[in-house]
C-alpha cells in the first residue's frame, strides 16, 4: 500500500474522530396536536444498553411535548417479542410505535398491515444503512452509517498493521436489517485497498446467544487462523463477549466496533483491551432524531427522507476516547435545543 493511499485513509479517520455538527433535517412544524396522544417506544433488545437508553429517551421526549401516556416496551429481542409489543400496541389503541435500534419490519408484516388498518403510524429507529432504499411497510424510518462505520474500520485496521495486508473476522447478527451490508462493507473495503491478500471470514451469532456462544466462536475462529489480526463487530455489544477471546488467545487482534455505546468506549481507556475503533451515534441525539421523525407523521406532516434522516456517527479510538465525557459525551448538546426550536407549540416544560 502506498504512502499516499496510508496518507488519505489517515486523514479520513481522522476528521471522522471529530465533534459532529447538527444540522436541521427540515422545516419547522407545530406539535400542539400531539397532547393527548400516546406511543409505545420498543428496542431491539433490552439487553443492548445503548438501544435500550434510547428507547427509553423517547417516551421521555414523547411526554415532554403533552404525549403523557407513551410508554416502553421492555424485551429479549426477537420476533415473538416484537409481536407481543406491536400486540400491545394495536390492542390498547396506541397512536404510535416507535420501533428502536432496527426491528426488521419485514419480520412483522402483518402486524405492520394490523397497524396500518388502525391508524397507528410506525416509525422504524435507526433501521437500515442510509444508502438502503426505504421500507414501505412503515410510516417513516431513521437510518445510520452503518456501512461507514465498517469502513472506516478497516482503514483503521490497516493503518495500524501499516499498510501490510491482515486477515479479519467479521462477526454478523444478521437477524438485524443492516448486518449483512456492513460484512459486504468490510469485504469490499478489503478488496479495494489490499485485493486478494487480506482473508475476510464471518460467523452469525444471534444477539440473543451472545452470551452463550460468541466467546467461544471468536476462540475457535482464531485458533483456527491465528493470522487474525481485525475482529469487526457489528454491534459494541458484543465486546464484553469478544475481547476475552482475543486476550487468552494470544493473537495480536483488535476490535473494530459499530455501536460507540459509551460503556464500551470507556473500555477503550485502558491500554489492556485490545480495541481498535468503535464508531457509532449518540443515544440520546438518535432518540431526539427518531422522535422527531415521529412527530412529524403523527402531525400529519410529510417525513424526512430516509437518506437524509439519521444522526451523525462519531470515531472513537484510544487516542480521543478521554473525551467521553459528562454532559454530552463528546457530541456537544446543540442538537437537544436544535430539535426543541423545530417542535412549535410544545407545552411548557
Amino acid at each position: 500500500m502506498s504512502e499516499d493511499v496510508l496518507a488519505d485513509l489517515e486523514t479520513d479517520v481522522q476528521e471522522a474522530m471529530a465533534v459532529p455538527e447538527w444540522e436541521s433535517p427540515g422545516p419547522a412544524f407545530s406539535v400542539a396536536g400531539l397532547a393527548g396522544k400516546k406511543i409505545l417506544s420498543m428496542p431491539v433488545s433490552s439487553q443492548l444498553e445503548g438501544c435500550d437508553r434510547m428507547a427509553r429517551t423517547v417516551v421521555d421526549i414523547a411526554k415532554s411535548v403533552g404525549m403523557t401516556d407513551s410508554t416502553y416496551f421492555q424485551n429479549d429481542g426477537g420476533p415473538q417479542a416484537w409481536v407481543q409489543g406491536m400486540n400491545l400496541a394495536i390492542n390498547q389503541g396506541y397512536d404510535g410505535v416507535a420501533l428502536v435500534c432496527g426491528i426488521d419490519p419485514a419480520a412483522l408484516a402483518p402486524q405492520m398491515e394490523a397497524a396500518r388498518e388502525a391508524g397507528i403510524e410506525v416509525v422504524d429507529m435507526h433501521l437500515a444503512d442510509v444508502e438502503d432504499p426505504a421500507s414501505d411497510l412503515i410510516a417513516a424510518q431513521t437510518n445510520g452509517q452503518f456501512n461507514r462505520s465498517m469502513e472506516l474500520g478497516v482503514d483503521a485496521a490497516l493503518l495500524e498493521s501499516e499498510g501490510r495486508p491482515i486477515d479479519a473476522l467479521v462477526i454478523t447478527s444478521n437477524e438485524n436489517p443492516p448486518s449483512i451490508g456492513m460484512e459486504q462493507a468490510v469485504r469490499d473495503e478489503f478488496e479495494e485497498l489490499c485485493g486478494d491478500e487480506c482473508e475476510v471470514q464471518a460467523i452469525n451469532i444471534p444477539i440473543t446467544d451472545y452470551a452463550t456462544e460468541l466467546t467461544s466462536a471468536v476462540s475457535s475462529a482464531l485458533v483456527a487462523n491465528p493470522d487474525i489480526r481485525a475482529v469487526f463487530t457489528v454491534f459494541d455489544a458484543q465486546t464484553p463477549f469478544v475481547l476475552p477471546a482475543i486476550q487468552s488467545s494470544g493473537v495480536d487482534a483488535k476490535t473494530y466496533a459499530f455501536g460507540a455505546d459509551r460503556t464500551f468506549i470507556e473500555l477503550m481507556k485502558d491500554p489492556a483491551n485490545p480495541m481498535g475503533t468503535d464508531m457509532g451515534p449518540n443515544f440520546d441525539w438518535m432518540a431526539y432524531t427518531g422522535a422527531d421523525q415521529l412527530f412529524r407523521v403523527l402531525s400529519n406532516q410529510e417525513p424526512i427522507p430516509s437518506e437524509e434522516a439519521f444522526s451523525p456517527y462519531r470515531l472513537w479510538a484510544p487516542e480521543n476516547a478521554e473525551e467521553l465525557q459528562p454532559p454530552d459525551y463528546g457530541f456537544g448538546d446543540a442538537y437537544v435545543e436544535g430539535y426543541r426550536g423545530l417542535w412549535q407549540d410544545a407545552p411548557a416544560a
